[in-house]
């Protein structure tokens, strides 16, 4: 039973994303704003720092490959760059002081490039036409805005979590 907790955890953390789309008005802002929910990317970059780096390496890549499938039509997206992100924030933790704070900006940096390289990858392929400063305006800030907030709410319980099972698998 025990050995279910994490992938409980991490398949949860991945439908969160979807069900909060669910749930918040599409037209929410008057289409001003499009936040993007990337609760399942900061539960990863939970478990990197305080679970496993090498578990959250390998979660990243099956779930990048789910993302990819079912809400993506960009194959290797999230496949590629969510180990990638994970591998650079558990560096990154390594080399400065692991506080709250700095996590939190460490959270926010991961998040604002994996959302630029989304963008890019689209650019490349030609499936967006919208230039930088109304991606910026439009996606960017309200999506650091919402998984800010998030962060602020969950990371004491996610942290706990993950160093619970920690203790539990250690």
């Amino acid at each position: 039973m025990k050995k279910g907790l994490l992938p409980l955890l991490m398949i949860a953390l991945f439908y969160s994303d979807s069900i909060f789309m669910i749930f918040f008005p599409e037209n929410a802002f008057d289409g001003a704003y499009i936040p993007a929910p990337h609760f399942f990317i900061i539960g990863l970059l939970f478990m990197s720092v305080f679970y496993d780096r090498n578990a959250a390496i390998k979660y990243g890549f099956l779930f990048g490959f789910l993302f990819d499938l079912f809400y993506t039509e960009l194959l290797g997206a999230y496949l590629f760059f969510l180990p990638l992100i994970v591998y650079i924030t558990s560096k990154l933790t390594k080399w400065l002081q692991s506080t709250f704070i700095t996590f939190f900006i460490i959270i926010l940096f991961d998040i604002a490039l994996f959302e630029m390289i989304v963008y890019g990858l689209n650019l490349l392929v030609q499936r967006t036409e919208v230039s930088f400063e109304p991606f910026v305006s439009m996606r960017l800030y309200p999506t650091l805005a919402l998984n800010a907030l998030y962060y602020i709410l969950f990371a004491i319980p996610l942290r706990n979590a993950f160093q619970k099972l920690k203790n539990i698998f250690g």
